[in-house]
Formats: C-alpha cells, sequence, structure tokens
C-alpha cells in the first residue's frame, strides 16, 4: 500500500490514539468491579500467580501441573463470569476493549492491512478531496422524490417521479444485498437529474456500514490519477494509492464518464479497471450524461459490450433538479 510517511502516520495516530483510550477505559472497569466485587480481584490475582507458578515448575524441571492449574483457572474464569452476570454485568465487561476487533487496533491481519486500515486510507482521500463534507448533505437521509414531476412527459412511459421511485428502491435493494451480490449500475442521462447525488447517497450508505468506497470523476480518474501512474506526469502524490484503489476498493464510483479527452490511452485504462473489478468480483457505479448510442459508439465494443452485460442499467429523465434546486434557494 503505497502511501506516504504523512498519511500513514496521520492514519496511525488514529490507532495508537484508540489504544491508549481503550487502555483507560480497560483500567476504569477493572477498578470499578474490584471495588463492587472484591472476588474477582482475588480471582484475577490467584489466576495470575497460578500462570506463574506452572512456568516455574517447568523451568526447575518439576511436575508439570499445567493441566491442573488449566482446569482451575477455567473453574475460576466461570465463577468471574457468573459474579459479573449476578451484579448485573457482562460477563465480557472485563475483556480487552477494541475498536476494531479483526486487527485489536493494530492495522494489520497477519501481513495483510485490516479492512479498517484500507478504510481510514480512503477516507483520508475523501477528506483531502473535500468530498466528506458534500455526503453530510447528499445522503438518503435528503433525497426529495417531489423535484419529479408526477406528471407525464409525453415521451417516457413513466412519470420522472414514478420512475425516480423505482430507481431510488433499486437502489437501496442494491445496498441491501451488496455483500452478497455485490453488482454494478449504470446511471445515465441529461446533466442535473441526479445522477451524481445518487452515487453520493450510494458511498455514504456503503461507507457508513464499514465498506471501502472510491469516488472518481471521469476527468480526475483518467486525466490525474491513471496520468501520473501510467504516463508518470508525478503531478499528485497520492496517486499511486488511489490509482490500486481502483482495483481493490469494495466500490469504485465513477462520475461524469465522458468528460474525459478519450483517446486508446483512457479506453485502454477504463477496460483495465472494469473488466479488473469485474474478474474479481468488486461492484462498480457508472453515471454518464451519454446516452447508451454515445456510449457504444466512444468506447470501444468490449467496453460497451461488458457494462450492458453486467451492469444494471437505469435511465434518468425530467427536469433540471440542480435549477429548481437553485431557483427555491432564491426564492427563500
Amino acid at each position: 500500500m503505497a502511501l506516504s510517511d504523512t498519511q500513514y502516520d496521520e492514519i496511525m495516530s488514529t490507532y495508537y490514539k484508540n489504544q491508549t483510550e481503550n487502555h483507560i477505559l480497560e483500567q476504569a472497569r477493572k477498578e470499578e468491579i474490584y471495588s463492587a466485587i472484591p472476588r474477582i480481584k482475588e480471582i484475577d490475582r490467584m489466576i495470575a500467580s497460578s500462570s506463574i507458578d506452572a512456568v516455574r515448575n517447568r523451568l526447575k524441571g518439576g511436575t508439570d501441573t499445567t493441566v491442573s492449574i488449566k482446569e482451575q483457572n477455567q473453574s475460576l474464569i466461570a465463577e468471574k463470569k457468573e459474579l459479573l452476570k449476578t451484579h448485573h454485568y457482562s460477563e465480557n465487561y472485563l475483556n480487552p476493549i477494541y475498536t476494531c476487533a479483526l486487527c485489536k487496533d493494530t492495522g494489520r491481519i497477519g501481513q495483510e492491512y485490516c479492512s479498517c486500515f484500507k478504510q481510514a486510507a480512503i477516507s483520508l482521500l475523501y477528506r483531502q478531496s473535500t468530498l466528506e463534507s458534500i455526503l453530510q448533505t447528499e445522503n438518503f437521509d435528503h433525497f426529495d422524490l417531489n423535484y419529479y414531476p408526477k406528471e407525464s412527459d409525453g415521451v417516457h412511459p413513466y412519470p420522472s417521479y414514478d420512475n425516480m421511485k423505482n430507481i431510488l428502491n433499486k437502489t437501496k435493494s442494491f445496498i441491501e444485498a451488496f455483500d452478497k451480490e455485490g453488482g454494478n449500475l449504470l446511471f445515465y442521462g441529461e446533466t442535473g437529474l441526479g445522477k451524481t447525488y445518487l452515487s453520493n447517497c450510494i458511498a455514504k450508505a456503503l461507507l457508513d456500514t464499514g465498506h471501502t468506497v472510491l469516488y472518481q470523476s471521469a476527468v480526475h480518474l483518467f486525466e490525474d490519477v491513471c496520468g501520473d501512474v501510467i504516463m508518470k506526469k508525478g503531478n499528485h502524490p497520492g496517486s499511486q494509492v488511489t490509482y490500486r484503489y481502483l482495483f481493490s476498493c469494495d466500490l469504485l464510483i465513477i462520475d461524469d464518464l465522458g468528460t474525459e479527452f478519450t483517446n486508446t490511452f483512457v479506453s485502454s485504462e477504463l477496460y483495465d479497471i472494469l473488466n479488473t473489478r469485474m474478474r474479481e468480483g468488486r461492484s462498480t457505479v457508472i453515471s454518464t450524461n451519454l446516452n447508451l448510442q454515445e456510449l457504444n459508439d466512444r468506447y470501444s465494443d468490449r467496453i460497451a459490450t461488458r457494462i450492458f452485460a453486467s451492469y444494471k442499467v437505469y435511465n434518468f429523465y425530467g427536469d433540471n433538479i440542480r435549477l429548481a434546486k437553485r431557483r427555491k434557494a432564491i426564492q427563500q
């Protein structure tokens, strides 16, 4: 994981802070229980003393009492749990406290980074890109269907309100089934219809449930990230780690596909990203202002074929929501 030293230190400082705070909480709980239930303090002392005695016996070549001491300690531990429950505490009240039980607040499981570390790295990138503040307002709690007309426009089979309500429900189902089914989504339609907003809603919902999510506008993705890594431009220090996450994050969001300058380099990189993620069962959400024919014409057949075959495709139509919100803000 190619984090800069500054980025790595910033993330690890959070782990050190969690370790310290959790240790303080553990000690406070222990003092609380020792005061309320003195017998537990005696049990802890007996368990610690018996373990030391067993080691001393082995070192001196005496009788191995490991089995008998283990049985004795198991009995003491059972008594300790029962005392806690009797006094209306959880039997795990004195267990070590971890913010992340998987890595025990170390950031690693064996030689691999824990999922919490990966998420911390992506969250850091979000903060640096200012997207974190955007997600405070662009989320499902703030999504308002009333901006979409309930009357038919005479062109599409359903009013845009009904169409958007269906897309919204399908998107929520996508999130609910994400761990079991994964999948990919394509949002297309004219500008200002809520494609980016809904993509941000998905990002927020999955980030809140501990998934790794990376958002990239198409322009930034190809011109900055891929350009830095593949074309060796070297303008952005975080490009290496971002590039790696393009392939490894749980969900990649590519926003405004088609706004970038499209050439053979972009097509090649887009194919590599999409194909690798599909092969490894990782999900992608793409939004574009292009219609399906324009999408097919702009990119290679192998890209279009993969998208149309492997993505659930949703057409956004109706009034320009962005303009409607601005008019409403002005009137207020």
